[in-house]
């Protein structure tokens, strides 16, 4: 008889309607054979009594945690990706309506610090292995292995591994290849993967692109790597930097540099088919997400709120052009 490993599954929710759809076809074509625990987090109260009773019933090994995620005190508001207008995708992408996927880039990236503000609860501090999978992920087929087998000779897997298609990914990494290199030569770092080293050596950021990455809606975690103090060392640096919030670092960039750094092969691919998994439902942005929608410390309607960001942001873009054109008229 196989012993069940010490594991557990992670959803943050913002869409409860979509979640319902996923987490149905998480069980019928997973999670059913393996009962792995379920651990539901929420940005404040999304769900209520009578829906979280309906799941405990439908499913008896879930559980619901509300936290209260903040922005960090060291950076303030005018710092945030959604202010900087110089950049494209934040300008023509992000509103302060945005400040919740911020939150969970940061919820993900910390995958090991239970308990603190806006992070995984104390609770899965006890488990030796955990998968993070989205409010929308699509279970298509019925998958016939446990997928925590299959990270335990990894410190980490994930549904597909592969290089980043998205021609606008450069927009939400700026600064991130002058953080990598100015933390190895602090920490007196050998690089252990070899495309990244030759990415540093080249000195072309563009190039850090091309490593293959994560899906990041996919992702397994054996914990006894994420649980050191080398792990502990450069998230706190991720945090004290500011990258998440200021820049939009995505934590699947992230994580999957930081096990670069230390080792050659450390993802295992599990080389699902979109057939049996794709990262989002068909209809999941049809389904807004359940986001706080503030402006400047107080609270307006979402429409009010877009239409203030919106003139606001386009005379900020305005001012950055005349100061450029300023900077590089010639004399």
């Amino acid at each position: 008889m196989k012993i069940k490993l010490k594991a557990a599954i992670i959803i943050l929710v913002g869409r409860p309607l979509l979640f319902k759809k996923t987490l149905r076809l998480f069980y019928k074509n997973w999670n059913k054979k393996y009962n792995y625990p379920i651990y539901v987090h929420t940005f404040g109260e999304v769900f209520n009594n009578s829906q979280i009773s309906y799941f405990k019933k439908k499913y008896k090994n879930i559980y619901f945690e509300n936290i209260y995620p903040a922005i960090p005190n060291h950076i303030k508001k005018k710092e945030l990706f959604y202010y900087r207008f110089y950049n494209n995708f934040a300008y023509q992408s992000f509103n302060p309506q945005r400040l919740g996927y911020l939150h969970m880039c940061n919820f993900a990236s910390n995958i090991a610090s239970f308990g603190k503000t806006g992070c995984l609860g104390i609770k899965l501090k006890k488990y030796d292995y955990l998968l993070r999978i989205d409010d929308d992920s699509w279970f298509r087929k019925n998958i016939t292995f446990d997928f925590f087998n299959k990270l335990k000779k990894y410190p980490m897997a994930t549904a597909r591994l592969g290089k980043t298609q998205n021609s606008k990914i450069h927009l939400t990494r700026e600064k991130l290849f002058v953080f990598l290199k100015k933390f190895i030569k602090k920490n007196k770092i050998k690089v252990a993967h070899n495309e990244l080293r030759l990415v540093l050596k080249s000195g072309d950021e563009k190039k850090l692109f091309n490593l293959p990455y994560t899906m990041g809606n996919f992702d397994l975690y054996n914990m006894r790597y994420f649980k050191s103090e080398k792990f502990s060392k450069f998230i706190n640096a991720v945090n004290a930097y500011g990258g998440i919030y200021k820049y939009r670092w995505a934590d699947y960039d992230l994580i999957n540099l930081y096990l670069y750094l230390y080792h050659k092969d450390p993802i295992a691919n599990l080389n699902l088919s979109e057939k049996i998994y794709k990262s989002s439902h068909i209809k999941s942005k049809k389904i807004l997400h359940t986001e706080h929608k503030i402006f400047f410390g107080f609270s307006l309607p979402g429409s009010v709120n877009n239409i203030i960001f919106t003139i606001y942001k386009r005379l900020m873009r305005l001012f950055y052009k005349i100061n450029l054109l300023k900077r590089n008229k010639v004399y």
